[in-house]
């Protein structure tokens, strides 16, 4: 019997296994990733991000992770605390995006296995975990933000479309069981790697509209790589001149339009709100069981001091 069986099947079993999941989490390598197991319930872990490099940094980012009672054979949902303009996040006022549907499948408002307001989409790194909806069966994912007994996503993995996302963290064959650290990787990837946002397709963006100003903000970028034709460019029409030389101005794709500095503006003020006062030391942080508090100099000089002590201590033993 497979590891998710026997994990759905006994409640004891399974807190076993997030616990042992926890414990391998200290030997990773997940530099800027903090987390922990809400008290009494293992099925839900938070975290923070500090995003140290890349197009989101010096962001600090809240999130949970709630675990459904088939993991691994089904998803975890991660949900973002922290409001952020990210082509993978459901924003927190809306409820935008579906993680059963196939590509052709049509999106309603009405979709009951929609991501909630924050959820991270994982269909891009994992595609797998993601395929045809299947309402047989009520879901586990009942998770703070999700709606209770939403259908559950099959259980069947279907053949992925390997993608930038995968081939730079090695992903797995469908067979191969997904540990949750290299689900933190690929979370902490899309916020400071630009070529892992490069490759998201629409139909795995969360947030279209976040999709399209990524687009249009790495547009100059993107076409500079390209390589160049060497066919002649064709003349401009009559209607499209001014002057006798210049154009009225480039054609845009749909989707492109308007989108000129919206990633930019949205993104700095979402990393701006990130590291205001009130959300690392005061209410802003909510329920939130990782709290930050506020360090003069003399607790900075005690904490590098009990630091030197614990990193000695190791080094001897």
């Amino acid at each position: 019997m497979p590891l998710s069986a026997f994990s759905s099947a006994l409640p004891s079993f399974r807190k076993q296994h997030l616990l042992v999941e926890f414990s391998r989490l200290r030997y990773a390598q997940l530099d800027g990733i903090f987390l922990s197991i809400t008290p009494g319930d293992p099925s839900l872990w938070v975290g923070i991000i500090f995003v140290r490099k890349g197009p989101y940094a010096p962001a600090v980012l809240r999130f949970q992770i709630s675990f459904p009672l088939s993991y691994p054979t089904l998803p975890p949902l991660v949900t973002f605390s922290t409001d952020v303009f990210h082509p993978l996040l459901t924003p927190l006022t809306t409820y935008t995006y579906t993680t059963g549907s196939s590509d052709t499948d049509t999106v309603s408002a009405t979709d009951e296995e929609r991501l909630p307001p924050g959820g991270f989409s994982l269909r891009h790194g994992f595609p797998h975990w993601f395929g045809r909806a299947r309402r047989s069966a009520p879901s586990s994912r009942n998770a703070s933000g999700s709606a209770s007994g939403s259908p559950a996503l099959t259980a069947t993995p279907v053949r992925p479309d390997y993608n930038v996302a995968s081939d730079i963290l090695g992903a797995p064959p469908p067979t191969e069981e997904i540990s949750i650290v290299r689900i933190l990787e690929y979370i902490r990837s899309t916020f400071s790697e630009e070529i892992i946002l490069d490759s998201l397709p629409l139909q795995a963006a969360a947030n279209p509209g976040a999709y399209h100003a990524w687009r249009t903000h790495r547009a100059p970028i993107l076409e500079a790589q390209q390589p160049k034709s060497t066919s002649p460019s064709p003349e401009p029409s009559m209607t499209d001149k001014v002057d006798g030389n210049s154009t009225l101005g480039r054609n845009r794709r749909p989707g492109d339009w308007n989108w000129e500095g919206v990633w930019e503006e949205r993104v700095r003020k979402a990393v701006k709100a990130s590291l205001s006062e009130p959300v690392l030391f005061g209410a802003g942080a909510g329920d939130d069981i990782i709290r930050f508090r506020e360090g003069d100099e003399e607790m900075q000089e005690e904490m590098k001091k009990q630091l030197g002590v614990a990193i000695s201590q190791t080094a001897e033993a």
